[in-house]
Formats: C-alpha cells, structure tokens, sequence
C-alpha cells in the first residue's frame, strides 16, 4: 500500500502501526477541502492494508487541528491519486467523520494543542485520545453561526453525555486537558502524548487482531441494538474468533511462558 501521493497528509508504517499527520502547522492544521478528502481516502488504504494493525494520528505545531480552513478560497478540486469519493456525497466533507471509526483497527489520537469544529470531531471519532497539558477543545460553531458537522453529535453525546454535549455546543466555552479526561472526552493526560500513543500502539500491535478488530467492532453495533441482539452478535462474533489459529497460539504461549505471535489467522 502507498501513501506517498498525499498533498496535506504525511504517513509512516513502523512495526504495523501507521502513525498520520495533517501538514498545515501555518494554518494549525486546519483543513482545506482537498485535506478532508485525503483523510477518507487515507482511512480507506489502513483498514485494506494488511500490515497496519494500529492506526495512530500526531500532529506537529499548536494544534491538532483548527478544523475546516475558513480563511482562504478553496475549490476542493479532485485530483488522480484522491478522487472525490463518491459514496460520500450526501455527507459531503463531513464524511470525514466516519474515516477512523470505518478502519476495523484500533485507532488513537494524540492531541496536545488547539482541537476545535472539524479538528474536534475528527478527533472524537478516534477509539483513544491521549492529551497532553497544552491541549484544548473546542466545539467552536456557534461562534461562527454554524452547525456541528463532521460527526460531531454523534461522537460527543456518546462521551460526555447529552446534556454536557450540548452545553459544549451552546457555549462553544474552551475544554482544557484535565477537564477532557474528567468528563470523558479524552482517556489520559500525559507530559508527551505522542510518545505514549505509539507506545500503546505498538503494545496493541502486538495483541490478536481478530480480537481487537471484534471488540471494535461489537462496541459500535451496541448503539443500535437490544441486549438480546447485543448478546446474540457478540456470540456470532465468538464463535467467528475461536476457529482462528491466534486462539491456540495465545493457549500455547500462556503454557509456555513465551510472549504469544498473533497473525489474525
């Protein structure tokens, strides 16, 4: 799998984890049309490469991201290495807000800076944030007369609650790091959140896929259903995972007292 034909995006595979960065540092990483559109394909090539088991995103500079680039005119024109997916069309750009939560691979986002509107949705739509002191969210809308895009009711709600979501949406108030992680909407606050990110990642690289892939998988289908029908897939789903070879290696190493190597066959 390539990633090299990316304008707004830098990508490398080290040890099966894929760690990402939008490259706008003068704009705080806000993105332009041509940005969101290489994140929905970007998700597209890490859930089908199969040496990419954990997808982590990084940022360099004071901010993941600002969100969507207001201040410069931007026609979003498609090009060959990033057609405009078509599929996406009814969501628009905020198509970018299913990206992540479509890799059936753990994904973390490392966030020690400026994440507001778009940038705060894409972030939410991560399985992990991991904060750092410097880090601050942002809902962002209402100040610009906007509604929430990007994934933004979905995610939030889910997190912190109705009520505290739409408080952040009215207020549009800042949301410094340790308040994130108090409330839910981020998992820990670190001195160097991109350092522990990878570590986690690489940590999670390591494990089963199968089984990683299936935890990610019955959590987002609990939305949706009943306890029944929730009790019924994650059966269908065990069932699915005990006839994989991972389940004998993982048996075998525990009584070996060796470290287990998971394929996800």
């Amino acid at each position: 799998m390539h990633y090299d034909d990316f304008e707004d995006l830098r990508v490398t595979i080290t040890d099966r984890v894929a760690e990402w960065q939008i490259v706008r540092t003068e704009k705080l990483n806000a993105m332009r049309h041509k940005t969101f559109w290489e994140i929905m394909e970007l998700g597209r090539r890490l859930n089908a490469d199969p040496d990419v088991r954990v997808v982590v995103a990084t940022h360099e500079g004071r901010g993941f991201s600002a969100g969507a680039d207001l201040t410069t005119e931007d026609p979003g024109a498609e090009s060959s290495s990033n057609p405009r997916p078509g599929k996406n069309d009814s969501m628009g750009v905020s198509g970018v807000g299913m990206a992540m939560p479509l890799i059936d691979k753990p994904t973390i986002a490392a966030v020690n800076g400026i994440c507001a509107g778009g940038g705060m949705s894409l972030a939410l739509s991560f399985d992990i944030r991991i904060v750092g002191q410097d880090a601050k969210f942002l809902t962002v809308f209402t100040r610009r007369a906007l509604g929430p895009d990007c994934g933004l009711t979905y995610h939030l709600p889910r997190l912190v609650g109705q009520g505290r979501a739409l408080e952040l949406m009215y207020t549009s108030r800042e949301v410094g790091a340790e308040e994130a992680v108090r409330i839910g909407l981020a998992n820990t606050l670190v001195d160097d959140p991109r350092t522990h990110a990878l570590e986690m990642a690489k940590e999670l690289a390591d494990g089963p896929p199968l089984s990683l892939m299936w935890e990610k998988r019955e959590t987002m289908h609990t939305w949706e259903a009943s306890l029944q029908e929730q009790i019924e897939f994650e059966w269908s789903a065990q069932k699915q995972i005990e006839r994989s070879n991972d389940v004998l290696e993982g048996k075998n190493a525990f009584v070996e007292k060796r470290k287990a190597n998971f394929t996800g066959q």
